[in-house]
């Protein structure tokens, strides 16, 4: 009788918030052995959760990889993130068990830090934690998105599901990632081109003719005197030129990571005519597909719209999250939020509202991320055409302009000699 009453005390209770089918509030205290049974039992009585914690006096502190494991979480790959999911639904479907999985994963893996990480979450599943809480101490690793999807599939005893879903969504997550990226970098290679090109006419090439320039004196013209004295700056003063450009670019990398920084190239993705489209798409893309997934997988709202400002990776959107959490604490609807935001496109913000009016937003939420994926597609299309012809045009221009202040001269000189 007295084991059985430690063991009702040392029952965790959690604090839950949630509503009814007709939308009205509830909130109470349950307890329970764990967040997935507070979940189960709240499902079962008809209740949508929105929150749940544990009290004050059960709260403890995750476990987090300590600061000597940081080497091991920056080695430890996306790809390889994406690798695990996939191998493990697979596993678990032909009933491989977690742990042989893990263990079976970790043998094969060619990265010793991938497979040390692995051996940890294994140890902490044979003792009997969850593999999201095991997980969820490698944060630099595993996303927030793909815990809160781990934790809703142990609640219901559908991982090995949940886990070929979240290596689906990490899968196009990094197809489009790249896509945007590549058309990111076509610009940036041409560019680089464009600066070495230069650079090379302005050392090596242009001092060639510097006598010829030189015995024409003041019937230079405008542009060639201009490019000489910078062609002389280069010349004389390259040490400068080299230090003041590593200057600029290291201000501009740690300007970048602050927090106005990363605020005005945040609003320069999203209001530069040729890419502001492809952007947008991106993240409607990128927080679609996570709200509808987990919600239809029973994470609570609350939780949600915490994992959605990791998700969006774009401070313009945290007005927006900032704003639907308060509807959500107020019982209000959210639509009124998406079709209030200028960062959501309109049919992504009708079809919320539509979802949430027929109770069915998890689905439309999908339908939502399918639509903008397709238009992304076409964005990037799109912007990698008109950037294209921009940049050449743009080379063509530098380095037509330095040819000319060159072929100028010479002109004039054969001119001149002519009569």
């Amino acid at each position: 009788m007295a084991h059985a009453v430690a063991e009702q005390v040392l029952t965790p209770r959690f604090e839950w918030r949630a509503r009814r089918a007709n939308g009205a509030p509830e909130r109470g205290i349950m307890e329970a052995a764990n967040h997935a049974g507070v979940v189960r039992e709240l499902h079962r009585q008809g209740f949508a959760v929105v929150s749940i914690a544990l009290t004050d006096i059960d709260a403890k502190p995750v476990a987090r990889a300590n600061h000597n494991d940081r080497s091991l979480s920056s080695r430890f790959s996306k790809d390889e993130v994406l690798s695990l999911c996939t191998q493990l639904s697979v596993m678990m479907k032909t009933g491989v068990s977690l742990i042989e999985g893990l263990e079976t994963y970790a043998a094969q893996t060619p990265s010793k830090e991938a497979a040390s990480v692995i051996r940890r979450i294994r140890d902490d599943v044979c003792e009997g934690e969850d593999l999201s809480v095991a997980m969820a101490k490698w944060p630099r690793i595993f996303p927030t998105v793909m815990i809160a999807l781990l934790q809703a599939a142990e609640a219901t005893g559908m991982l090995d599901q949940m886990l070929a879903r979240i290596s689906k969504d990490l899968s196009k997550q990094r197809k489009f990632t790249r896509q945007v990226k590549g058309a990111m970098a076509y610009p940036g290679i041409m560019l680089l081109v464009a600066i070495a090109a230069v650079t090379i006419i302005m050392t090596f090439v242009l001092p060639k003719f510097k006598p010829l320039f030189s015995a024409q004196g003041d019937n230079l013209p405008v542009i060639t005197r201009y490019l000489m004295a910078i062609a002389d700056s280069l010349q004389n003063y390259g040490v400068i030129w080299i230090i003041t450009i590593s200057a600029i670019i290291f201000g501009f990398v740690f300007w970048a990571k602050s927090n106005a920084g990363r605020l005005a190239l945040d609003w320069l993705r999203m209001n530069t005519p040729i890419v502001k489209k492809m952007f947008q798409q991106l993240y409607t893309v990128r927080f679609a597909s996570t709200m509808g997934t987990l919600l239809a997988a029973g994470v609570s709202l609350l939780d949600v719209i915490r994992i959605l400002r990791t998700v969006t990776g774009n401070t313009l959107y945290n007005q927006l999250w900032d704003e639907l959490e308060e509807r959500v604490n107020r019982g209000q609807d959210m639509s009124t939020a998406f079709l209030k935001s200028p960062l959501v496109p309109r049919p992504v913000s009708a079809m919320i509202n539509a979802g949430e009016r027929s109770g069915r937003l998890s689905e439309t939420l999908e339908h939502a991320a399918q639509f903008s994926e397709e238009e992304l597609d076409s964005a990037i299309k799109m912007s990698t055409s008109l950037i294209e012809p921009i940049m050449i045009l743009g080379m063509g221009v530098v380095v037509g302009g330095i040819a000319a202040a060159m072929l100028l001269p010479i002109f004039g000189l054969s001119k001149s000699l002519h009569h």
